[in-house]
């Protein structure tokens, strides 16, 4: 079973790498940039936390990516301790700079989709924009050679999880309620 899906990984960014263009790698690699450290949703918080109306969004935001990140970057990657793939098949011309840690699950994905389940629960408006890119910045990692499809859909699912706690929780945190 698990060589049937290290297959199917290998031959899915096999037919990504053949897909490269000038075009699309300046487009994913812009998308993945603005993902780095969660750089695109920190900019998106801030107005929602300067708005009265929409503070509770806002730190529900960052409270979804500190769950995301404390689950999946510091606890599920070092215990899975998966190999990239620029580190194996794929590393011959990375488009990025060479990520330093483990592969499963995508964080850029988790996180992505941890602030797009925010979005569905609390500032519904803003959804469809959010998970559209939820899923391109999924993509870029995939394209960009750095994570396998198994780990943006375990990203993915870890990143729904974790949003939707944080949306349940965060109105019983004190500080969130002021």
């Amino acid at each position: 079973m698990l060589d049937r899906i290290k297959a199917w990984d290998n031959r899915i960014l096999t037919i990504l790498s053949q897909k490269h263009t000038p075009v699309l790698n300046k487009i994913m690699v812009i998308i993945t940039t603005t993902g780095n450290y969660g750089y695109v949703w920190f900019a998106l918080s801030i107005p929602l936390l300067i708005i009265n109306r929409s503070r509770l969004t806002g730190l529900t935001m960052i409270l979804a990516m500190l769950i995301t990140g404390l689950t999946g970057e510091i606890t599920i990657k070092h215990v899975v301790a998966r190999v990239r793939p620029c580190n194996r098949e794929f590393g011959k011309d990375l488009l990025i700079k060479h990520p330093a840690h483990y592969s499963f699950p995508s964080g850029h994905t988790a996180s992505s989709f941890a602030v797009s389940m925010v979005m569905f629960f609390m500032l519904p408006a803003l959804f469809v924009p959010v998970v559209i890119y939820a899923v391109l910045m999924a993509f870029s990692r995939m394209y960009l050679l750095v994570h396998y499809p198994t780990d943006v859909i375990a990203g993915a699912i870890l990143g729904v999880i974790c949003g939707t706690a944080a949306v349940y929780v965060s109105p019983y945190i004190p500080f969130f309620t002021f």
